[in-house]
């Protein structure tokens, strides 16, 4: 009988609450500020990094997800009797972690051979950030709990990952400046105009597709986004920030368009706050393309 272990990294951004009681197993991130080191999730909560990455003299920095720790991961999973993991992380394009999880697997299995045939380990690419692959592993636990087999649990999260679109903006060009999003005059230029842009990700690429002038406009052309691209049977999820009311206003707004209302809703955690910064906001959904 199959025995089955969600495993993912911190960049999903799933609540720890939500983690614990679907018994997924979320390795968390190093996180450097100032020189000072942390582990996401583990050190702080998304608002408390909030108030660290907005006081930091430079900007945060992520480190690999090493490959001793993945394979203790790995070693407490045989453990505790499970016959197969099934491991999602960030997209491959961002992070080195997921060449460290498949690292690992060799390393599991050179100091762990009696658990050679007893257990399987399955490594997929999520090509995505955040709820884009958060999300399905969420489901993905509640199949297992279900008795759902390994395949039919991997066929899903295939299909999801490789449909699904997230779309960001940011309220200020700080962070997306630093990061080198976006360049310095352009940045200024477009900090002084207030032009907010739309940050699509997709099949492991980070892109500026659309720049609006002004809040209200960032999200009504977000929602519109929404409207004509989201599948009909798709969830719809939104990534919170702390810009002040633009979560209700995005909310209203997509059901307007779709009468679809939040299916879940998370707050961003480190690897896109860096990048946009706490002020943003972001939607994502299965595109029906």
């Amino acid at each position: 009988m199959q025995r089955i272990r969600i495993m993912t990294d911190s960049a999903c951004d799933l609540p720890n609450d939500v983690a614990k009681r679907l018994g997924i197993d979320v390795v968390p991130f190093p996180i450097t500020v100032d020189g000072k080191g942390y582990l996401e999730g583990v050190d702080f909560t998304p608002h408390e990094f909030y108030h660290i990455l907005e006081s930091a003299k430079n900007i945060p920095t992520t480190s690999q997800i090493s490959p001793i720790t993945y394979a203790e991961h790995y070693y407490d999973a045989f453990q505790r009797g499970y016959t197969d993991i099934i491991m999602v992380g960030i997209a491959s394009t961002a992070s080195a972690t997921y060449q460290r999880s498949w690292d690992a697997l060799e390393l599991f299995f050179e100091h762990c051979p009696q658990a050679k045939g007893k257990i399987n380990i399955h490594i997929l690419d999520s090509k995505t950030f955040s709820l884009g692959y958060g999300y399905p592993l969420m489901k993905a636990a509640e199949m297992a709990e279900k008795g759902s087999t390994v395949e039919e649990i991997i066929a899903f999260i295939k299909y999801w990952l490789e449909h699904v679109d997230i779309y960001i903006t940011a309220f200020s060009f700080e962070f997306i400046k630093k990061s080198g999003r976006i360049r310095c005059a352009s940045a200024i230029v477009g900090e002084a105009l207030g032009i907010r842009p739309i940050i699509q990700i997709r099949k492991g690429e980070m892109k500026i597709v659309g720049k609006t002038r002004g809040n209200t406009a960032v999200i009504q052309k977000m929602a519109q986004i929404a409207a004509d691209k989201m599948a009909s049977d798709s969830p719809f999820l939104m990534l919170n920030g702390t810009q002040p009311g633009v979560r209700e206003q995005m909310e209203k707004q997509v059901y307007s368009l779709t009468k679809k209302k939040p299916e879940f809703v998370s707050n961003v955690g480190c690897a896109v706050s860096i990048n946009s910064g706490p002020k943003m906001i972001g939607i994502g959904f299965l595109t029906n393309l």
